[in-house]
């Protein structure tokens, strides 16, 4: 490509016209002056855009495949459902970018800086963001599946419901990092930062956290056979429901931590002492009904006193019948629809949608947290309800006396 024909680019840019569509393929745009462009749904596959300067541009569902841009600069831009499959952008600056939905595939993001940038929903799988800064950025949903994480900085990062199976995070700093309901599977996440950082209801089945910081994070109602915490440090995390299934792993910390249900600090004591004598049955309360991703339609569900059930998938049609101790937790990931839950206590973090019926049979406890979203009839208990309603929560409730 000429200079000419990236002067005249530049120009038209300048003006301010609409570059949607263009063809740009292979293009050598190296340190070109494109911010603020209109290139929505352009091609750029395989171009060069070393240094460039794409800050705040609008490249919504544009066509970057393979495309080689490491340093180029595009904080703040426009990049939903774009597609940056194999993409190379070593050291690039991505703070801001929207990239909901967008295609990372394969890239290459080492040492890439995208704080409070929106991932929600991307695909990641196979990327290798080593070193990369991704403080408070949202990688809600993610599919990060055998991505490269490690030695990340993403502090407050947000990653709730997301796929990180097979992800090597060692050496990451994920200090308050959410993750909750989010799958962890076989991760390598040696020597990681993980103060302070939320696990509650995430699957962390066969993951390697030897000589790892959990101080203080929230480990409540984690999936975690054959998890590996040699040398680890548990200083303060919250413990209840951990669910070890047959696989106790080689050695336990014996840090002090908080083992009570609501994570308040009542209680407290070390893992081996959790899973000693009596309190080896409350290590186990948590019941899984349906997993992050599986579906069950049309079952009837009966649990006793002090059971703790855990929905992450999907409920539909369903007849559920709780003691009156027994909870009911929706996760984020979790929904039921069309389902009749009677009795118990039930939290909902997720979705419960049964509307034009009696969806919550005399229930003890209604609680909707910030994310949850309720719309249904409920059907009082005949010694009262007790509701909580967060702010934030989606609500559409009648209720009618018993």
């Amino acid at each position: 490509m000429s200079l000419a024909f990236m002067d005249s680019l530049e120009h038209r840019v300048r003006r301010g016209e609409d570059l949607s569509r263009l063809d740009l393929r292979r293009c050598n745009l190296a340190g070109a002056e494109l911010a603020g462009a209109k290139l929505a749904r352009a091609e750029l596959d395989g171009a060069n855009l070393d240094g460039a300067d794409l800050t705040g541009a609008d490249l919504r569902g544009a066509s970057l495949r393979e495309v080689f841009a490491p340093r180029a600069r595009l904080g703040q831009a426009q990049l939903r459902k774009a597609d940056l499959d194999g993409a190379r952008l070593m050291s690039a600056a991505l703070d801001q970018a929207e990239l909901c939905w967008a295609n990372l595939g394969g890239a290459n993001l080492e040492d890439a800086s995208l704080e409070d940038a929106n991932l929600k929903d991307a695909q990641l799988g196979g990327a290798n963001l080593t070193g990369a800064r991704l403080h408070r950025a949202n990688l809600c949903r993610a599919d990060m599946e055998s991505a490269c994480l490690a030695r990340i900085m993403a502090h407050d990062a947000d990653v709730r419901g997301a796929n990180l199976r097979g992800v090597h995070m060692d050496r990451a700093e994920l200090r308050a990092a959410n993750f909750q309901g989010s799958v962890l599977e076989g991760v390598f996440a040696f020597q990681a930062n993980l103060e302070h950082a939320s696990l509650h209801g995430a699957v962390l089945c066969q993951a390697d956290f030897r000589q790892a910081s959990l101080a203080q994070a929230d480990l409540r109602n984690t999936r975690c056979e054959g998890i590996r915490l040699t040398g680890a440090e548990l200083l303060g995390a919250r413990i209840h429901g951990l669910d070890f299934g047959q696989r106790l792993p080689a050695s336990l910390p014996l840090d002090v931590c908080d083992s009570s249900s609501a994570g308040d600090g009542t209680e407290q004591q070390s893992l081996s002492q959790l899973l000693k004598g009596l309190n080896t049955a409350r290590a186990y309360d948590v019941r899984r009904i349906v997993g992050a991703g599986d579906v069950l339609k049309n079952a009837e569900l009966f649990f006793g006193g002090g059971a703790e059930i855990q929905v992450d998938g999907s409920l539909l049609s369903c007849e559920i019948k709780l003691a009156g101790d027994a909870t009911l937790v929706i996760t984020e990931s979790g929904s039921l629809e069309g389902c009749r839950v009677s009795g118990g206590r039930v939290h909902v973090r997720g979705r419960f949608i049964a509307p034009a019926s009696i969806g919550l049979h005399r229930p003890t406890e209604l609680r909707v947290f910030e994310t949850g979203v309720l719309a249904t009839e409920l059907e009082q208990h005949q010694s009262q309800t007790r509701f909580g309603f967060a702010s934030g929560c989606r609500l559409r409730l009648c209720t009618v006396l018993g």
